[in-house]
């Protein structure tokens, strides 16, 4: 994974196994809740959300409404509030 997924997880409650030492780790690197799960997976959502409403380039207002819409599907689609 890369930094960006680390630092989602870290914010989601997750430990990695620098900081939290110990053989109960779902891949021999995380140790996760189910609650800390649903948040991460949560975060994921809204950072792609966030990068399809931003990230474009867009010419025009019709792309840009694409691209909100397309922001916004993502979130409805998972089940993430606005």
């Amino acid at each position: 994974m890369n930094e960006r997924i680390d630092q989602l997880l870290w914010a989601a409650g997750g430990f990695t196994k620098l900081n939290y030492p110990d053989d109960a780790f779902l891949d021999g690197r995380y140790a996760l809740t189910q609650e800390q799960l649903d948040k991460f997976a949560e975060l994921i959502v809204q950072e792609a959300a966030a990068f399809v409403s931003g990230a474009a380039e867009v010419y025009n207002q019709t792309e840009q409404d694409a691209c909100v819409r397309a922001s916004k599907g993502l979130k409805k689609y998972f089940g993430v509030k606005e």
